[in-house]
């Protein structure tokens, strides 16, 4: 049983200390998670396409510019930017584990990226090694 010690209210978001539990990701509200779905969703139908900027974003989400960015950055701790270089590096992960693509450039194509050295280099940093190795790790070279 998890033992709530403090709890301090954010809108949106509930911070606390629990026994046993790391505490440095906030708690988020099923409102959030729903309006994190919905964000997730218009990154995946436009991840191919590459023009995934704040405006493009926000004017999908139907609220401002800054009201995105203070959103993305209240409920991840990422800017949109951040968030949606991450989101895309997932995707990248996901098709080269399953066979999907089976070159590093089809997946950086798959995923917007025009230069293959600059994916390898941001997927490098946000895994911990390169794509190639995910591809030989599956089979697939």
């Amino acid at each position: 049983m998890v033992t709530l010690k403090i709890c301090l209210w954010r809108p949106g978001i509930i911070y606390g200390i629990f026994m046993g539990l790391n505490t440095q990701n906030p708690v988020a509200m099923p409102s959030e998670n729903k309006w994190l779905a919905r964000l997730r969703q218009a990154i995946r139908e436009n991840i191919a396409g590459g023009g995934l900027d704040n405006t493009a974003l926000a004017a999908h989400m139907g609220v401002s510019e800054r009201h995105l960015i203070r959103r993305v950055k209240q409920l991840t701790s990422l800017s949109p930017k951040q968030y949606v270089r991450q989101q895309r590096l997932q995707r990248a992960r996901q098709l080269l584990k399953e066979g999907a693509c089976r070159t590093v450039k089809a997946a950086a194509g798959a995923v917007g990226y025009t230069s293959v050295s600059y994916f390898i280099s941001q997927f490098e940093q946000e895994f911990g090694r390169r794509p190639l190795e995910v591809l030989r790790e599956v089979g697939w070279r």
